[in-house]
Formats: C-alpha cells, structure tokens, sequence
C-alpha cells in the first residue's frame, strides 16, 4: 500500500471512531458504550470490506472487463462494495442494539471508499495477501484506536493536539509499531 491508500484507511479509521463517539450513551440509558459500538461497526465495515475486495477479485481473474479498464474497475469495484455491504447489514445479528440509521450510512460510504482507494491499487499477484492485510489493518486499528480515545479523554492534553492531529499520530505510531511483520513475513520494508 502507498501512503495515500494509507492514509485513506487512517481517515476512514478516525471517520469510524468520530461517528461512534457522536452515539456516546448518557447517563442511565441501557445503550452499548462507545468502543463497543466501533468494535461492531468496524467489524462490519471489515467484513464487507474483506468480501468485496474477494469478489473483485474473482471479477478481474475470470477477466470480466469491458470499455475502459481504468473507470470500469472503480465502478466495478465501487458497485461490488455497495451491494455487499447492503447484503450485510441486511443480515449481520445484532444490529437492532447496535446499528442506528447513521451508522449504517457510513458504513455505506467507508465500504466503497476503501474499496476505492486500495482494493483497485493492490499488485494482482500479491492480491489476497495485500487485501487480508489492508482488512486486518482496518480492524485491529479500529479496535485500538477506540481504546486509545477513552484514555485520551481522562488524560490531561494540550489543546493544540486534542482530537484529530493525536487520532493521526497514534494510527501512525500504531502503523510503524506493526510495520516489523511486513519485514518477517513479507519481505519488504514498511
């Protein structure tokens, strides 16, 4: 991944949190907290990410191209995402607690913008490894991240870096704390 199908998947992690924070429960309310409604979001959103993208695949090996390869594999691409992820919201367990309407719009959205950003730019020989890992990413990030973000609320922060410039520089910290397995396992430096 290049550091802009990177930095894709870093907003749509923060875009992920920030929605979930904006549901926080008050005070008396039997409603899920805040890290368990990202965990279920994001857990979501990475499952039909993770199907998407294997389905794209599946189009593009059994060559399934027409017109021009370049716009037909974004629309391709960006009309798989929007039919899985409509599929799987409209079967995942569990979304009567969870999911509201808003969050079922933006999984909607970070779906296909994800699938947009990175699914279409994977190197076709490595693509199942690429995907399994973008996937990965999304999630074990998200989870993380909101975990991060209830500590940060307790802590005492400069202005200057409250919200999102720490939301950046934790994801990125998190990513270089990762970015040793791509040298065990993958051959390749960051």
């Amino acid at each position: 991944m290049t550091i802009d199908n990177r930095l894709v998947l870093f907003l749509m992690i923060i875009l992920t949190n920030y929605v979930c924070q904006q549901l926080a429960p008050s005070v008396g309310k039997k409603i899920p907290n805040v890290t368990t409604r990202v965990c279920y979001l994001a857990s979501v959103i990475g499952l039909a990410y993770f199907i998407s993208g294997s389905l794209f695949y599946g189009v593009m090996r059994y060559q399934f191209v027409y017109g021009n390869i370049v716009v037909t594999n974004l629309v391709t691409a960006a009309v798989i995402a929007l039919i899985v992820t409509w599929g799987i919201l409209a079967i995942v367990p569990g979304k009567q607690r969870f999911m509201t309407d808003h969050l079922s719009k933006i999984a909607l959205t970070i779906v296909p913008i994800l699938t947009l950003a990175t699914v279409t730019q994977f190197p076709y020989d490595q693509y199942m490894m690429h995907l399994t890992t973008a996937a990965g990413m999304y999630l074990l990030f998200s989870f993380a991240l909101s975990g991060v973000r209830t500590r940060v609320e307790i802590a005492t922060i400069p202005k200057i870096l409250q919200g999102f410039p720490l939301d950046v520089v934790t994801l990125f910290l998190f990513y270089l704390s990762f970015s040793f397995l791509n040298g065990v396992f993958f051959d390749y430096l960051f």
